[in-house]
């Protein structure tokens, strides 16, 4: 059932697709908005980074000063992060820190190469298609956010 058309208008050049005829039937699109958009993601991905090996820094430090505190006096001065005796909790959430800032070092490496490669190729852009991220980097990010998220989980685990 076809809807009514005020009078003087016909149907000639309109479909259910759109206008009919030559020419583009989408705008152009600015190649500026997609490096734009790659960049505030991975701006967003860091911070998501940053603000989880924060949470994991404050556990540890607050398991390893309770693991400070529960010694003696005279054994909490000369307690360093290396001492005999700490818990498996402080243990375990220092390889927790040391992961969640590994991973997010090469977070914000992967980001700064991609951000660049992206502003580089703007001029390309609107020659080529695309423009590819290497596959090496993608993994790599990949896997230091799956290392990023198992740090995250241990920690939370064992108390943070």
């Amino acid at each position: 059932m076809t809807a009514a058309l005020p009078a003087g208008q016909s149907d000639a050049g309109l479909s259910d697709d759109g206008p009919k005829g030559p020419g583009p039937r989408h705008p152009a699109a600015d190649p500026g908005l997609q490096p734009e958009r790659t960049a505030l993601s991975w701006r967003r991905t860091i911070m998501s980074a940053v603000i989880a090996t924060i949470f994991i820094w404050r556990g540890w430090l607050e398991a390893l000063t309770g693991a400070n505190a529960d010694q003696g006096p005279s054994d909490a001065a000369g307690a360093g992060l290396f001492a005999a005796g700490h818990s498996a909790q402080v243990v375990g959430l220092g390889v927790c820190v040391m992961v969640a800032c590994l991973t997010t070092v090469v977070l914000v490496l992967c980001a700064v190469s991609r951000i660049r490669m992206l502003h580089a190729g703007v001029g390309v852009l609107e020659s080529s298609e695309h423009i590819a991220a290497p596959a090496l980097m993608l993994r790599t990010a990949s896997a230091a956010i799956v290392a990023l998220a198992a740090a995250t989980v241990t920690a939370l685990a064992l108390g943070v």
